[in-house]
């Protein structure tokens, strides 16, 4: 036999044998085990409570009924005495029921006394007006308040109509005049309803509070004095668009006086001007 078939059988063998010892041990392998899941360990539960939350976003001013509230779970480690809980307070939805939103409350956040005014409290105007802002009375009625259909928060722009005299022929007559005095103005209330109810498509009443600077409500009651207010309605679009800035006129003409002379309004000053008369 050549040595080169020597070698061939030699390597063959070889291969033979690592095959046969490959299959062994992979035969040999011990079987997955297998965990009976019922036996692991499962950690402890989370003790929870139920705590009131809002079901939805509610506004400064925002009136709150039953629906606008839920029972909802809340790690126990994570409450606190401000927050409304079923175990001590179980009938808060009806209670809360009618009260007013003092700070903007949103969908899922739990309801704390500190930011409601509960019906029948004092200061549930005061509760909503912004900081700096003061809220200013005027009387209206439904032809001067676009029909009755001004909601509190809607915007509106407060026009002046008043009689002027002018020099005609060199003749003294008085001929009726307007001006928007005031722009982009918010209602906060017509007369005793501070928020819009749910259904309602309107607010009749006799008086419309108004939130405005102390320099503009200035404006305002000088206006008052001076002859008709009226207010106008802003759409929500436009209300949109202009924020919450409230634009003023930059003067107000007074009805002529018994010089024969007119006082302007302008810039929270006083000053007289000749319209065409004798002084």
């Amino acid at each position: 036999m050549s040595m080169m078939r020597i070698l061939i059988l030699v390597v063959a063998g070889g291969a033979a044998l690592m095959a046969a010892m490959l299959v062994r041990g992979m035969g040999s392998q011990p079987e997955p085990q297998v965990v009976d899941v019922t036996e692991a360990e499962v950690a402890p539960a989370v003790p929870l409570s139920q705590v009131l939350v809002s079901s939805s976003d509610m506004p400064i001013g925002y009136r709150i009924s039953p629906d606008d509230l839920v029972w909802q779970d809340w790690p126990e480690e994570l409450l606190t005495d401000n927050f409304f809980q079923a175990e001590t307070s179980p009938d808060a939805k009806s209670e809360l029921a009618g009260s007013i939103v003092r700070t903007p409350i949103y969908s899922g956040e739990p309801v704390l006394a500190q930011k409601i005014v509960n019906r029948g409290e004092n200061g549930i105007l005061a509760a909503v007006i912004n900081e700096g802002m003061r809220g200013v009375a005027v009387e209206i009625s439904v032809e001067t308040a676009a029909g009755g259909f001004i909601l509190p928060n809607d915007r509106v722009d407060v026009i002046l109509t008043y009689e002027v005299e002018v020099t005609e022929n060199g003749t003294v007559v008085e001929r009726p005049a307007t001006q928007t005095v005031l722009q982009n103005v918010r209602v906060l209330a017509i007369d005793q309803t501070i928020s819009e109810v749910e259904g309602e498509s309107v607010v009749l009443g006799t008086t419309a509070t108004l939130e405005l600077t102390p320099r503009h409500s200035e404006i305002l009651m000088l206006a008052t004095r001076m002859g008709d207010i009226s207010l106008t309605l802003r759409g929500v679009a436009d209300a949109q668009m202009s924020g919450t800035n409230v634009l003023a006129s930059n003067e107000i003409k007074s009805a002529r006086d018994v010089s024969g002379t007119v006082r302007i309004y302008r810039n929270g000053n006083t000053e007289q001007t000749n319209i065409g008369g004798t002084p």
